[in-house]
């Protein structure tokens, strides 16, 4: 074997720092980007942040962390006993709530009772205005429909007692006082004095001594017939004939009732979305895209980015003068110092480069979007057309990979609802390549291929038109009423996007 030296050319293309923060910055979204922002701002004293529409919140929450009670104790852990602590700790929070929630159980008991349309409609929507505790979120009447004769007061408490009475009991009360006479009311074997301490006066048992609250349940008592404007009244106790064993009797019921009756269910919580774009129909307009008005198909649309959680920054000035400063760097120290501050304005005009990318590339592409899908946009989910990552690549200019990052995790807020960006990109179904391919870079037509969405949205509005026939549709009659309609798919194909749909099978409904 002998060795040898060759010289060897090769082509390779690597990527900048500044290409990777662009790229990892296009796929976070508005809050992941907010904390990125801050992050660096934290790090590069050079970046500053000039406005921030939620600086306040921000502030208060960095502030709270910060401040403890002076009855906090402090102390130190060993590192085998932090580990062993992180350990547990991540095990719980990584462990699935998966109980029955309270909405669900009263749903499932409330939808087996007879009730009238009405009745049904306002019992759902109190029990979805249930907190964790099963107490009201919202004031039960804000929730009656006022031009709706039926909803009257009457009719909301009836609704409210049934709901009320469903497993578990004391559920659907304003909060803990309500809960526990609703639950010794539908027990029915309250005593009078405990239906009186309930009813309002539940502070009497503060402290629960039943000498105390004998006391201050005959002073008030005396107090209201001593009253000038009180006449006759006929009072839920007769304070002359209670003992301190009826007031015993009275707290050890009271203690069998549970304050919170949906303690033992399982919470799900609300994972609120914010839109980054917003795309509102307009009149036609004379203006150019450069403005967010985009026009196709002889629509008109306004493309608004969302900045209400992405905070303004800026180099800072102090050091843009600090900066100028140094130049008449003498020292070593002078020169390090000058190197620190050049170094960190560079850093930090990339960072805010990066920023101003990821804003400009979904914006294209956002705007390449509401152009092919014009018809969408102006008519509905029916007129979705295919439309691929690549094709938006194309128009815009970048690699595919760079739109697959921008469309994952941001979503699209029109005048049809909330969409995930990737929901727009869905593949040809029942066309052939040649009518696929012949669409890809117009505006859908009335004979454009079908999107697999909109192929779906046919399927469910075909079963929700037959939803009480006595013969429910097959698979196979879906597939030849699309057929009629110029959707030409096999069988199978329906039964898979009828299963995405969540609906069982002709046999099983």
């Amino acid at each position: 074997m002998k060795l040898s030296a060759r010289a060897v050319q090769v082509q390779q293309q690597r990527m900048s720092q500044q290409q990777i923060m662009s790229l990892n910055l296009l796929a976070m979204g508005s809050l992941d980007l907010r904390d990125a922002i801050y992050g660096k701002a934290a790090e590069n004293p050079a970046l500053e942040i000039v406005s921030d529409t939620l600086e306040q919140g921000a502030k208060t929450a960095r502030e709270n962390r910060s401040r403890f009670s002076d009855n906090t104790r402090y102390g130190s852990a060993t590192a085998a006993g932090q580990l062993a602590s992180d350990n547990f700790q991540a095990a719980l929070e990584s462990h699935v709530d998966d109980r029955e929630t309270l909405q669900e159980h009263l749903e499932r008991q409330f939808n087996s009772m007879r009730h009238s349309p009405e009745e049904e409609a306002l019992g759902l929507r109190l029990i979805r205005n249930l907190d964790a505790n099963g107490f009201h979120l919202l004031a039960p009447i804000s929730l009656l429909d006022k031009q709706n004769p039926v909803h009257t007061a009457e009719f909301l408490q009836s609704c409210m007692e049934k709901i009320r009475a469903l497993d578990p009991i004391g559920t659907c009360c304003s909060g803990v006082e309500e809960s526990l006479l609703v639950q010794a009311r539908i027990r029915g074997d309250a005593s009078a004095v405990t239906l009186f301490i309930l009813d309002g006066h539940l502070d009497f048992l503060n402290p629960p001594q039943s000498a105390k609250v004998l006391k201050k349940i005959a002073a008030f008592c005396a107090d209201q017939k001593n009253l000038s404007f009180a006449g006759e009244q006929s009072f839920l106790v007769d304070a002359e004939d209670l003992t301190e064993n009826d007031i015993d009797e009275a707290i050890s019921y009271i203690r069998t009732l549970d304050p919170y009756p949906a303690r033992n269910f399982g919470t799900s919580e609300a994972h609120y979305i914010a839109p980054d774009v917003y795309v509102e129909r307009i009149p036609l307009t004379d203006e150019d895209e450069t403005n967010g008005i985009v026009e196709s198909g002889g629509y008109s649309f306004k493309l608004t980015l969302s900045r209400d959680s992405v905070p303004k920054i800026a180099v800072s000035k102090d050091y843009a003068a600090l900066a100028e400063n140094a130049q008449k760097a003498e020292t070593e120290q002078q020169k390090a110092e000058r190197r620190f501050v050049q170094d960190s304005i560079r850093d930090a005009k990339v960072f805010i480069e990066s920023v101003q990318f990821r804003e400009t590339t979904i914006a294209k592409a956002c705007a390449e979007i509401v152009r092919r899908q014009a018809r969408f946009f102006a008519e509905g989910p029916r007129y979705l057309a295919p439309l691929r990552q690549k094709d938006i690549a194309d128009a815009v200019g970048v690699h595919e990979a760079t739109i697959s990052r921008m469309a994952n995790g941001k979503y699209l807020q029109c005048e049809q609802g909330l969409f995930e960006i990737g929901y727009f990109f869905t593949n040809a179904v029942g066309a052939s390549d040649a009518a696929s391919e012949q669409n890809q870079n117009s505006v859908p037509a009335g004979d454009a291929p079908n999107s697999k969405e909109a192929v779906k949205y046919e399927i469910s509005q075909m079963l929700a038109a037959h939803k009480n026939d006595k013969k429910p549709l097959s698979d196979q009659k879906i597939a030849d009423a699309l057929a009629e309609k110029g959707i030409k798919i096999a069988r199978r194909t329906v039964a898979k996007y009828r299963s995405e749909l969540n609906v069982s099978s002709s046999y099983e409904r």
